[in-house]
C-alpha cells in the first residue's frame, strides 16, 4: 500500500509542476503541446518514483 502511495504523491507533484509551467508559458504566448507535455511527465513520474523507492532498499 505504501508503494502505491508514493506514487500518487509522485505522481501530483510533477502534475501540479508541470501546470505551473504550462499556465506561465501560456501567460507569455508559448504554446507547449500536450501530447508531448503527457510523455514527458509519465517519464518524469517514472524516473523519480523510482528513485524515491531504490533508496528505502
Amino acid at each position: 500500500m505504501k508503494q502505491i502511495l508514493k506514487g500518487v504523491a509522485v505522481t501530483a507533484i510533477v502534475l501540479i509542476i508541470f501546470i505551473v509551467i504550462n499556465i506561465i508559458c501560456n501567460m507569455n504566448g508559448i504554446n507547449m503541446d500536450s501530447i508531448s507535455n503527457g510523455a514527458v511527465v509519465a517519464a518524469c513520474t517514472v524516473l523519480i518514483y523510482r528513485g524515491v523507492t531504490r533508496k528505502e532498499k
